[in-house]
């Protein structure tokens, strides 16, 4: 279990259709997007440091206890942006657009305070996450005389006040003031956002509204806004300033302000040692999913490391996998209506047509058949023995062109990947005996050999963006290569695109040059066209699909026809 994998197992949104979760090890700060299908959740990664040090969302933590520490931060970090997506409909909160950093401050600040509301009610064992990880934040957070403008020193106190119910540093008398009153306002909606779902009926709309245009007003009064703060753990919404930057926390602190926090949060305050707060089994999990993270970081690298050695002669940039994206691969999905079970069956049906092994008309008898035949009076002369045949070992390579071009298909054309991708792992029930690569000007891993069709399998197709060059006759001769390496009896390479190779001088020769030279080599490579006639331009064994049916009708029988021509061979 990854990080992903603990993401969905953590998150209070299970409807993974709605709500994207994605992993990004470039940023610091979790980012919440509003689609018009859903909401996406791009969630960061811990980075190990060279001085046995861990960074996670601009903490310096100690290795051996940082991988629980880390754990109750990412907890937090799902547990802050799932709650988001279940009172959007709740109340009716607008994520969409970018407003001006004023308004933005505001509104997250009163959604932020109604998702603790939310959490206070429905899961409140989970609350000691959130309030470590605003303890940390409270820590980490510059005391109110080292930050200058007035509007952000408001800001931020009242940031401080909301979630651990204390500001940071002395404030003048009349920003005090204004703090108070605007954390009361936020305090009172978020009371009463709690007893509505509690089972009171209230209408909380109006009232939402109002706060925020009152968070407005007094912020906007009290000079320029120049920047939109929010804790690191909570979604990213402007540029702040009020954090320290590769802040390393001490254990001193935490535990006075984390009992704050509780109080402030509404949760029960722990009598003893605050990690009481947190069964064993708890941190047990955030560490496997911590180790698991690193053994597949190492897994994946070695994947990547023997796969570059194939690159050799061609344009490819770089190798890599894609973003993970488990949402998108379920929306694409929705397409098939059963497609991939269709074409396996007509795949199936083919493979076994080739592997029939019909009776012999000499050698020895086999005197069953005898008696039968003479029974009968049949004038059938197949009375032989059969020989014992095994079923031909086949390996399959797939390439799916992720192309700027290939836009234009949408999700048509992920959706017929997922399809023969689906297929082929029935087909070829051992899976090393098939990988799936997407390219562009860059070679990306969907599947490696070593590799089982799993759901991380899964997300990286639907990670998958269209965009770049489209360099297929190097694709191709990577994967050959890696084909090559086999001793199954038949090799086959079905690539999936537009048919628009582009990149650099002469490449549609170049591509055709290239699909000789891999039947030369005993590699059989099928282009299958995706909305486009101009596969055919460039393969021998080719079709043009518009939709699934056509798929399942044209590709078993390219399957069989190609295959047979091999065997003659």
């Amino acid at each position: 279990m990854g990080f992903l994998d603990y993401a969905w197992a953590v998150s209070l949104q299970k409807d993974n259709r709605n709500t994207k979760i994605r992993l990004n090890p470039d940023i610091q700060q979790p980012i919440l997007r509003r689609e018009n299908s859903g909401f996406e959740i791009i969630l960061p990664l811990p980075k190990m440091q060279a001085d046995k040090q861990i960074s996670f969302l601009g903490y310096l933590l100690q290795e051996e206890s940082g991988k629980a520490e880390v754990g109750k931060l990412f907890r937090a970090c799902v547990l802050h942006l799932t709650t988001h997506t279940l009172i959007h409909d709740e109340m009716h909160c607008d994520l969409k657009g970018e407003p001006p950093f004023v308004e933005r401050f505001c509104q997250t600040l009163v959604t932020d305070a109604l998702a603790n509301a939310y959490i206070l009610v429905n899961q409140p064992d989970k609350l000691q996450d959130l309030a470590f990880a605003d303890s940390l934040a409270f820590l980490r957070m510059k005391p109110s005389k080292r930050i200058l403008n007035p509007a952000t020193r408001i800001m931020a106190s009242l940031l401080a006040k909301i979630n651990v119910g204390i500001a940071k540093g002395k404030l003048e008398r009349t920003e005090e003031a204004v703090v108070s009153r605007l954390a009361a306002m936020v305090f009172s909606l978020r009371q009463e956002f709690a007893e509505a779902l509690n089972g009171k009926e209230k209408r909380l709309d109006e009232k939402a509204s109002d706060t925020t245009a009152s968070l407005i007003h007094t912020l906007e009064s009290n000079g320029p806004v120049l920047e939109a703060p929010s804790l690191p753990h909570t979604e990213l919404i402007g540029p702040s300033s009020v954090f320290i930057q590769e802040f390393e926390p001490h254990d001193s602190g935490v535990e006075e302000i984390f009992r704050e926090s509780m109080k402030t949060l509404g949760g029960n305050v722990p009598r003893g040692n605050i990690e009481s707060c947190w069964g064993r089994e708890v941190d047990a999990e955030a560490i496997q999913a911590f180790d698991s993270w690193l053994h597949k970081k190492a897994r994946r690298q070695k994947i990547l490391s023997k796969i570059r050695r194939h690159l050799k002669g061609t344009r490819f940039e770089s190798v890599l996998f894609p973003e993970e994206d488990y949402t998108q691969y379920l929306r694409a999905r929705t397409l098939l209506r059963g497609g991939s079970r269709r074409l396996l069956d007509s795949l199936r049906v083919a493979q076994d047509a080739l592997d029939e092994d019909p009776r012999k008309e000499r050698g020895q008898l086999d005197l069953t058949e005898v008696v039968q035949k003479i029974a009968s009076r049949s004038p059938r002369t197949d009375v032989f023995m059969e020989n014992e045949y095994l079923s031909r070992s086949y390996a399959w390579g797939l390439l799916f062109d992720a192309s700027a071009s290939m836009r234009i298909t949408g999700d048509l054309g992920r959706a017929l990947a997922i399809c023969v991708a689906e297929a082929t792992k029935e087909l070829l029930m051992d899976p090393g005996s098939w990988s799936f690569y997407a390219f562009n000007d860059c070679l990306y891993v969907l599947k490696d050999s070593s590799e089982a069709y799993s759901a991380r399998v899964r997300a990286r197709i639907g990670g998958l963006e269209f965009q770049g060059l489209t360099y297929m006759p190097d694709a191709i001769r990577v994967a050959g290569r890696i084909l090559n390496q086999r001793f199954d009896e038949q090799k086959f390479l079905i690539v999936l695109s537009d048919g628009w190779p582009y990149g650099y001088p002469n490449i549609s020769a170049e591509l055709r040059e290239t699909v000789d030279a891999m039947k030369k080599r005993g590699v059989q490579v099928i282009g299958v066209g995706i909305e486009s006639e101009r596969m055919n331009e460039f393969f021998r064994e080719g079709c043009a699909v518009y939709s699934q049916r056509d798929l399942i009708k044209k590709f078993a029988r390219i399957f069989i026809n190609t295959s047979a021509a091999a065997l003659e061979n």
